[in-house]
């Protein structure tokens, strides 16, 4: 029998390749003559990648790991299959209410579906208990500079980090935006962003980075978890991506917990900006139903419950979300999450928005590095355009 090869990429994290690297063996012992083959590359580097084979039509992935965000660049320009061209609409309806919200819906495009929730995920805030400040977590983004000036006093030299690096630094400005209730690059046919909102939260969090590590706003999130890990004066991360693999026992993270995100005082609603990663079939795809079985497969209560955990993985299913078995091993990740997700906040999926969450990033860092005034930060965000 002739074997079928698929290539798939994803990012370079435990997160991201160990659970696939191990459901990938357990389908093909199911199933010897499909071989599935993954490479990982770093965040960055998988972007450019996943892209350039697209635009060059070198057709070497057949299906691909990616973020809600890039959805209506990949559609527009038909580099991607709808699952639910080869899947019935029932397979979806099920979907839904099996897995956390709004996983499903952050992949559906124009009434498509063009990716499976493999991976779940949101903001959250990450923290380790400290002596004297074990009970003591700032509720709203006004109380954050109070609780940090306190842990100051009591000898923690900077108890406070910010994710801010890049595209990182995009998304804590975007979910802290649709917090304060003035979603930013919301249509690229408005206005990009509300100014005196986005002028009072990037002041906010320049105070901020008082109380934060020289530097640190280079750090990526899993910088961040590994810094907290290794350093008991790092206390708190307001609102980060949360990554299952850095708590627990297995990541000698024993220490770390995560929380809700504040909130600002004026709207007692939070909003934790969306992540995860989802599953896309290529246009390129060699063998679609191969492909199409294989993501079923990787979205069955056998891999999202039995595999993914164990392999570092931080699966969709609420069957995960909800056990207590699970959640012990990792200090409660998935049930202290859960709060993030349900307040959960879609990124714009526009044609284009890819690009331009890139460009608020590179503005933002000069902002954060101290190249560029308010002013000249605030103008910039506004001239961002999609690129077509």
């Amino acid at each position: 029998m002739k074997t079928v090869t698929l290539t798939g990429i994803t990012w370079k994290n435990p997160r991201g390749y160990d659970p696939l690297v191990e459901a990938s063996r357990s389908y093909e012992n199911k199933t010897p003559d499909i071989n599935i083959k993954w490479e990982q590359y770093p965040w960055y580097e998988f972007e450019h990648r996943i892209l350039d084979d697209f635009k060059n039509k070198t057709g070497i992935y057949d299906i691909i790991m990616f973020d809600h965000p890039w959805t209506g660049t990949l559609c527009k320009n038909g580099w991607l299959l709808p699952w639910d061209d080869y899947l019935p609409n029932t397979y979806f309806r099920l979907l839904r209410r099996r897995v956390v919200p709004p996983s499903v819906e952050s992949y559906n495009y124009k009434g498509k579906q063009w990716a499976l929730p493999l991976d779940a995920a949101s903001h959250c805030a990450l923290y380790q208990k400290a002596k004297g400040l074990e009970t003591t977590l700032p509720v709203h983004w006004e109380d954050i500079k109070d609780w940090a000036t306190e842990a100051q006093k009591m000898g923690y030299k900077t108890p406070l980090v910010l994710s801010l690096q890049g595209v990182l630094g995009s998304c804590l400005f975007l979910s802290m935006m649709a917090a304060y209730g003035k979603p930013a690059f919301s249509n690229p046919e408005e206005e990009n962003i509300h100014v005196p909102t986005a002028e009072y939260i990037l002041t906010l969090l320049k105070e901020l980075q008082v109380y934060c590590p020289p530097k640190s706003s280079k750090w990526a999130p899993w910088d961040i978890y590994e810094k907290f890990s290794a350093n008991k004066d790092l206390l708190y991360s307001p609102s980060l991506f949360a990554y299952v693999n850095y708590l627990g026992t297995a990541h000698n993270g024993k220490q770390l917990h995560i929380s809700r995100v504040p909130i600002f005082s004026h709207n007692k609603k939070s909003k934790a900006i969306i992540g995860g990663v989802g599953l896309g079939l290529t246009r390129s795809c060699r063998n679609i139903k191969a492909a199409v079985d294989y993501g079923t497969y990787l979205m069955s209560d056998l891999v999202q419950k039995e595999i993914f955990p164990i392999h570092n993985g931080q699966p969709a299913f609420k069957a995960v979300w909800e056990d207590d078995s699970i959640n012990e091993t990792v200090n409660n990740f998935y049930k202290d999450l859960k709060p993030n997700m349900d307040n959960g906040y879609i990124r714009p999926r526009y044609n284009g928005f890819h690009d331009v969450e890139l460009a608020i990033g590179q503005t933002l860092q000069k902002w954060w590095d101290n190249e560029h005034s308010i002013g000249l930060t605030i103008k910039k965000l506004n001239e961002i355009k999609p690129i077509l």
